[in-house]
């Protein structure tokens, strides 16, 4: 079906996965279930498909704008329970949709791809790119900071950064992880929250324009 729709795709492997042992790669099914699942609940329009295990792909449609926040979340949740994985935004069309997302096509499917696989050369965890020049030149510089970032999270601070990715007062996150206030405080700082939160509010205003 030709559809010529805006979208952003996300392709996403599991770093690592071929070391883990039946029981670590069922908990890691598990995880990846939830979170997929949860998140199809809060943006509708989400659609999802695992294959070869390991492998993702994510299409958004009307809530493009969510996608990094979705990107960054996964991180997050993966890495308070020790996985990794990578992930490629191509922020673009679907020419051609079918039942099957990795049979589907278009820009947003042909900039994620190759990105992704960018990334497991380049050692990168994070990718955004999108069919202008422009975009992609902005927001490859914006992929290297939140690169840094990411690859330096405790799962501490990705615990505080996951709960305030969901717009939690730093008070509600502290009852929730049982712990004090300044100790939010400082796992968010250590995390990078200050410059996560101008580069997701940077793709959350840009991406309606395109």
């Amino acid at each position: 079906m030709v559809n010529n729709q805006k979208a952003a795709v996300i392709s996403g492997d599991i770093i690592g996965s071929s070391l883990l042992n039946p029981a670590s790669r069922r908990k890691l099914q598990q995880i990846l279930d939830a979170f997929l699942k949860h998140s199809a609940k809060q943006w509708p329009d989400m659609r999802f498909q695992q294959y070869r295990g390991d492998s993702l792909q994510v299409i958004f449609t009307s809530n493009r704008l969510a996608s990094l926040r979705m990107v960054l979340l996964l991180h997050c949740y993966l890495i308070q329970e020790n996985y990794k994985i990578r992930l490629a935004v191509g922020v673009g069309e679907i020419s051609f949709k079918s039942k099957q997302l990795i049979t589907s096509d278009g820009s947003a499917f042909q900039l994620s791809g190759p990105y992704l696989d960018e990334l497991a050369k380049n050692g990168d965890v994070i990718s955004i790119a999108g069919i202008s020049e422009e975009f992609t030149s902005e927001w490859q510089v914006h992929s290297a900071t939140l690169n840094y970032l990411i690859q330096r999270l405790t799962p501490q601070q990705a615990q505080a950064l996951y709960l305030q990715l969901q717009n939690l007062t730093q008070a509600a996150i502290a009852k929730k992880l049982k712990i004090k206030q300044p100790s939010v405080s400082q796992r968010l700082q250590a995390a990078g929250w200050p410059v996560v939160n101008k580069i997701l509010t940077r793709f959350e205003s840009v991406i309606p324009t395109l």
